[in-house]
């Protein structure tokens, strides 16, 4: 098997793959995430994930609780079982792949299961279509949250921008690592809270998927690669921000928002609670950061955005 180490929130995890589809995806996805010096580390214990295959089907554990099941991304079914101690949990997804989590021992297994294809030969479920559950679950365990977002950071703070799918956030992220921001993520990013009591904001920095000329379709692109972004790997939390986009005007303005909505915002960003580790953990941090201060942003025509509209709330 062929180890790739990369350090995702902090956290060194080494994917351990027979495969050489999944190596050339995970080199792919994590790109700017490849062990190196440059991007921080915190005590963790290195987690390693051994993923293996077979045309044995899925087996359901037979004396585990269920404790959740339901979709993720609208499509992809998730069963959720953990043992009465909580060592070991198990999760089945889409019944074909089988995820087993041993927190005490930084360890996770992944089986899949094959089916038969033309040829005698056989079909294995894709890497990247549980890759990104395994990540935030491996994340939650070491109380690194995952939320959908964006982020940009300037003047070592980290502008968290939450929103619905086509309110903005992938434009904004363009708009301001053109301006000379620092890019965190278009899509993905994961929140913390340090020693100190800081809520620390982690990049993830993947492609985005932004829409072509014409507007018709959407084509993933390397932000940092093909426009030259700078990057941040790791920020203090500096604001929260929901576009919202508006076509009744061309000028964009900013109005303060409420904590609470800050704390919805959060909340609904982030996974379903009940598949994560540490549940409390994290309403304490969301608790703990919609106290930061947040704004709505009437996101109007792109063309006239100037990205100094957020100079007026970082005096």
């Amino acid at each position: 098997m062929t180890g790739v180490t990369v350090v995702i929130a902090g956290i060194p995890i080494t994917f351990w793959t027979g495969h050489p589809s999944d190596i050339g995806c995970l080199k792919e996805v994590f790109a700017h995430h490849l062990e190196s010096d440059e991007i921080p580390r915190d005590g963790h214990r290195h987690h390693e994930v051994v993923i293996t295959s077979s045309r044995e089907r899925v087996s359901f554990p037979a004396n585990m609780p269920l404790i959740w099941e339901g979709h993720v991304h609208n499509t992809t079914s998730i069963k959720w079982y953990n043992d009465v101690d909580e060592k070991e949990n198990v999760i089945v997804v889409a019944d074909d792949i089988l995820i087993r989590h041993l927190p005490e021992r930084h360890l996770t297994l992944c089986h899949l299961s094959e089916s038969k294809a033309c040829f005698s030969k056989s079909r294995r479920p894709l890497l990247s279509n549980y890759l990104f559950f395994l990540l935030q679950s491996i994340a939650s365990m070491h109380e690194k949250y995952c939320v959908h977002a964006s982020c940009l950071a300037r003047d070592g703070r980290a502008y968290l921008f939450m929103g619905q799918s086509g309110s903005g956030k992938t434009t904004l992220s363009e708009i301001l690592g053109r301006a000379g921001w620092e890019y965190m993520g278009d899509d993905l990013v994961f929140i913390s809270q340090d020693e100190a009591g800081e809520i620390m904001v982690d990049s993830f920095l993947c492609k985005a998927k932004i829409f072509n000329d014409r507007q018709t379709e959407k084509h993933a692109i390397d932000m940092i690669k093909e426009w030259h972004f700078k990057r941040a790997y790791r920020e203090k939390l500096g604001y929260i921000i929901k576009p919202l986009r508006t076509g009744a005007t061309q000028r964009s303005t900013i109005i303060p928002a409420s904590r609470a909505d800050a704390f919805t915002s959060l909340v609904y960003a982030a996974n379903n609670i009940k598949i994560q580790y540490h549940r409390q953990r994290w309403m304490d941090i969301c608790e703990a950061a919609s106290s930061f201060p947040a704004y709505t942003l009437v996101f109007a025509d792109r063309k006239y955005f100037d990205p100094a509209i957020f100079d007026t709330i970082s005096r």
